[in-house]
């Protein structure tokens, strides 16, 4: 515990004894019935607060956060105790308080600004600082009732951003609207501890607590339990989560399965855009090929690097590495960083280092794709540095106008060839494939009494199984009607999709007149989720195809990691400070 402060010379903020009592009553309407007794939200609280300090303040819900806040801004005065602040304190409960949908955005800049204790002076003199911020633009003049809720969240934390005070408290208003946001709001409040403001806030961001603040206060029931570090007290916050809903036995033995991963970019409005609050800065990214030369392209299935150097500007603790390589339309192909595979890195200090991922062999199949090069925090809520699809990977090899984003080893064994052993496909023809996934007549066509008569999943071991873990082996077994073979001359065309159609892997072969055909994936490196076979047959001098079986099975995958996207890779780190 961190003793109080016996010098408020100092202290922008000095609480003594604090205690707040509320009388317990109903309200019904415009009635309020007084039950009987009473309720008290603080109970003795003692703190001093230093000048250019930022305090958190964590608890469960009901545990008094809001309260004190309020009583710092003087907004409800104490029951008991004493309050004592230098300076103008400001309060920032809700973003936009006060704000009018007919008024236009610059005559809610304000109307905000004097209900929050601002002077006409002191806002007309902030004005043109507060728009840019906001990057509002020409519909700072349109009426507020045609702004989006990101658009008010910008104006109302431009406002606050740009008014005199010595103490801020802010509540629970920082984890709102988007990225970009977010990281303005950050970069801010990085801004006012560098100029000595005092700030006291509010949050459910362990990261936030962690990274900002100085100390932190953990309530509960309006007690304080406890006054340090941020790390500390994020430990003794979950402890008393555990303690409160359930008793922590022994740790199981057995690891959860992720069942289902991200598999679309979800910021792609992004892409190109350089993010964080600059702790820490990525200077470039480098691709070296399987002989340690730099390359600006790399073929499939081909061993690749990826080096990052990068620069810390001010001490940063529990950050990771992470990189995701996304399609062009947006799929979500892989995403590694050092945290889903288990490197802790406690701290980087100042100074210039890189980090490196390498690819053991990158199965993507050839295409244009995109890259994110990021250093997070602990908890991912802000980028010390996120160059959000910024880099251009391109892919070489064999024609990929099926446009499937994995390009992977299969074998297969045909009915004749029983005793033989099973012959790997080195490539597949897309002309073969393309009609399956562009003619929608293939669909429609029908052939009586053709069909696949059976369609099996399993292990090369034999065990049926309609689960997979990912990056192990998968065998299918189909048999088809005789009848349907009378003519030699014919392909199979096997494609695996995601459940919501995009197409990862597909493979055509001839089969003459074999019935039964065996195909074994050595490892199939799809990622957790729910996947669908199709099957198609054509006729291999014309290739027409004159019969598709689409969604003719499902399968899930599984795997004991977190990673994102559609295809692991295998991979491994490696990074260093100078």
């Amino acid at each position: 515990m961190i003793p109080l402060l016996l010098n408020d010379t100092a202290m922008a903020v000095s609480l003594g004894a604090l205690s707040k009592k509320y009388p317990l009553q109903a309200v019904s309407g415009s009635h309020t019935r007084y039950l009987g007794g009473e309720f008290w939200a603080l109970k003795d609280i003692s703190l001093s607060i230093p000048q250019g300090h930022i305090l958190g303040i964590l608890g469960r819900n009901g545990s008094g956060k809001t309260t004190l806040l309020n009583v710092v801004a003087g907004i409800v005065p104490p029951t008991k105790g004493k309050v004592v602040t230098k300076g103008k304190v400001l309060g920032l409960f809700n973003l936009g308080i006060g704000f009018q949908d007919e008024l236009s955005g610059r005559e809610n800049i304000f109307l905000n600004g004097s209900i929050i204790g601002a002077g006409k002076t002191e806002l007309e003199n902030a004005l043109s600082a507060i728009i840019d911020f906001s990057e509002l633009g020409d519909f700072i003049d349109m009426p507020l009732g045609s702004y989006s809720q990101g658009m008010r969240l910008r104006l109302g934390f431009s406002i606050i951003a740009h008014l005199d005070f010595e103490v801020l408290v802010i509540d629970e208003i920082l984890t709102v609207g988007d990225i970009l946001f977010q990281n303005k709001c950050f970069q801010r409040l990085i801004e006012f501890k560098h100029s000595g403001k005092t700030l006291l806030i509010t949050t459910q961001s362990m990261d936030l607590l962690e990274r900002l603040c100085d100390t932190v206060a953990l309530l509960e029931h309006g007690c304080l339990l406890f006054h340090g570090e941020a790390e500390k007290a994020v430990n003794h916050y979950y402890a008393l989560l555990n303690a409160k809903k359930f008793f922590v036995g022994l740790p199981k033995e057995n690891v959860r399965m992720v069942e289902t991963t991200k598999k679309w970019a979800d910021n792609r409005s992004e892409w190109g855009l350089r993010l964080g609050t600059k702790e820490a800065e990525i200077h470039s990214l480098s691709l070296y090929n399987k002989f340690g030369l730099l390359c600006k392209r790399i073929r499939s299935g081909q061993p690749l690097k990826l080096r990052v150097n990068f620069s810390v500007n001010t001490i940063i603790k529990d950050p990771h590495f992470g990189i995701a390589i996304f399609r062009k339309d947006g799929v979500y192909c892989y995403g590694p960083n050092t945290l889903f595979d288990g490197h802790k890195i406690p701290e980087l200090k100042k100074g210039k280092g890189w980090f490196s991922l390498h690819y053991k062999k990158l199965w993507l199949a050839p295409g244009e794709y995109v890259l994110s090069v990021a250093i997070w925090d602990k908890y991912e809520t802000v980028a010390f540095d996120y160059h959000c699809g910024y880099y251009t990977l391109l892919v070489t090899g064999a024609d990929n106008r099926d446009n499937k984003l994995l390009d992977v080893k299969a074998k297969y064994k045909l009915s004749r060839k029983k005793y033989r052993p099973y012959t790997f496909i080195k490539k597949s023809d897309a002309r073969a494939i393309m009609p399956f996934l562009s003619d929608a007549s293939v669909h429609k066509q029908q052939y009586a009494g053709i069909e696949i008569q059976s369609f099996l999943l399993s292990h090369p071991s034999g065990q049926k199984k309609g689960i997979f873990i990912t990056n192990q082996p998968v065998m299918f077994r189909i048999t088809i009607s005789t009848h349907l073979l009378e003519e030699k001359g014919r392909d199979i065309w096997f494609g695996i999709f995601r459940e919501d159609g995009i197409y990862c892997h597909g493979i055509s072969f001839a089969i003459e007149n074999d019935t039964r055909i065996t195909l074994v994936y050595p490892q199939l490196p799809l990622l957790p989720g729910k996947y669908g076979v199709s099957i198609g047959l054509s006729n291999k001098k014309t290739r027409r195809p004159f019969l598709h079986f689409p969604g003719i099975h499902s399968f899930c995958m599984t795997f004991d990691k977190h990673d994102h996207g559609t295809v692991y890779l295998e991979h491994s780190w490696a990074w260093k400070m100078a």
